[in-house]
């Protein structure tokens, strides 16, 4: 919370040390409450919608780590990884990730509108794009997928950052590897990009 307060007195500047490191949005929906006689009283929130937008190296062979690194960490991560692609940016991007909407109020846009106010954010901080790693099986993964893409979002193609630096997915037709197919962790993701310099 000291860290957002001194934040919000700084500014949004990625060059100032109080760079905006990790933010969380909630999406919140007011439920009416009538009394007996028809009046409203108040009303009921309920979060129906989470997702995190944080700076994090672009490297498509990991996910975000489940806590949060300070910024200069990230920056030498950005720099000076193994794996990371020699053509991706040497500073962190704009990375979204847990995206989530409550099982009974999907279907009504609400992703839609955590991505445009992640997206908003991204801008606000100076991110040329974002990014983010998406399941790439065809049951699980197939909603979020089709979001992301009618969103703008494209797969950001291996190009040799595996271990053994060689494109990992080739084998399966080029298709995969211009997909933006990793495999991070064991389980197979897309890792897509957005560009936010024309909008």
């Amino acid at each position: 919370l000291t860290q957002r307060v001194v934040r919000r007195e700084k500014g949004y500047s990625a060059t100032n040390s109080a760079c905006p490191d990790h933010n969380t949005i909630c999406l919140v929906e007011q439920i009416p409450n009538y009394d007996s006689n028809g009046e409203l009283e108040t009303f009921t929130e309920k979060i129906v919608g989470i997702a995190e937008l944080s700076w994090q190296p672009p490297n498509p062979n990991s996910n975000a780590p489940p806590f949060v690194l300070p910024y200069f960490v990230k920056i030498l991560i950005s720099r000076f990884a193994p794996s990371r692609d020699k053509t991706s940016p040497k500073t962190p991007v704009g990375y979204v990730s847990n995206v989530l909407v409550w099982k009974t109020r999907r279907g009504r846009g609400y992703a839609r509108i955590l991505m445009a106010a992640l997206e908003g954010i991204a801008k606000i901080w100076g991110c040329d794009d974002v990014r983010l790693h998406v399941d790439a099986n065809d049951f699980s993964g197939r909603i979020a997928r089709g979001l992301y893409w009618d969103l703008g979002y494209e797969g950001v193609p291996d190009r040799g950052t595996s271990k053994n630096n060689q494109v990992g997915y080739e084998w399966m037709g080029p298709s995969m590897a211009h997909q933006g197919l990793y495999l991070v962790d064991g389980v197979p993701l897309l890792y897509l990009r957005k560009s936010l310099k024309d909008e």
